[in-house]
């Protein structure tokens, strides 16, 4: 499993005592170059955890500081942070706080090449439509995950405030003690914490598992 998560605006200062070293980013050979384009423009002196740094709905719904230190290492395995500035990011990756919109010219490529590594892994897609364009996966591996609100027979997409949702999920998934292969295993762990709905790839979209808020 391998969990997608768009970056937050909201983003804290970086506090941190180390200096930021591009090198020791993950996916550094694949990245690199496309990472000293902006990188440059921004003060460096100070960073911290990537997962620390982005503070949005999303990631207080993840709620990093309370999970145990178990989940947040198969958290840093497990998910990838999309970033307008380094491409990609793990939770523990040190960086700095940055305002940018992402160039999907530009890390289209790159990242292609993180992506082929992962193969034929499952992935679950919890990013906005933003950052979608630098990593079109593959439909019948991809569950994308959708938010509504019910209310009755009525159901609404739900926009800000889905990225809570979105968040908790990844949270739960984490925390869960399997890690689930297929995207019927993913709704069924999804289902110990929201109603939800599968549903099948089709017109090369991918699987897609509706959380039902009432």
């Amino acid at each position: 499993m391998l969990i997608l998560l768009p970056p937050s605006e909201k983003k804290k200062a970086a506090t941190g005592h180390d200096q930021f070293n591009l090198s020791q980013l993950c996916f550094a050979k694949e990245l690199s170059n496309a990472r000293s384009v902006g990188i440059p423009n921004f003060d460096q002196s100070k960073t911290l955890a990537a997962i620390e740094i982005y503070a949005g709905v999303l990631y207080q719904g993840l709620g990093w500081d309370s999970l145990s230190d178990i989940v947040k290492k198969r958290a840093n395995e497990q998910v990838l942070i999309i970033s307008a500035l380094f491409g990609l990011v793990k939770p523990l990756d040190q960086i700095f706080g940055y305002k940018l919109k992402i160039d999907n010219k530009l890390w289209r490529e790159p990242i292609s090449e993180v992506a082929e590594s992962y193969g034929d892994e499952l992935i679950i897609d919890c990013r906005s439509s933003t950052y979608k364009g630098v990593w079109p996966t593959k439909p019948e591996f991809t569950v994308d995950i959708r938010v509504f609100s019910v209310a009755g027979a009525e159901r609404l997409v739900i926009t800000h405030m889905s990225k809570k949702y979105r968040g908790e999920l990844a949270r739960h998934l984490l925390s869960h003690p399997s890690n689930p292969k297929t995207p019927h295993e993913v709704r069924q762990i999804a289902a110990g914490l929201f109603e939800c709905e599968l549903h099948p790839p089709a017109n090369d979209q991918p699987w897609a598992l509706d959380l039902l808020i009432s």
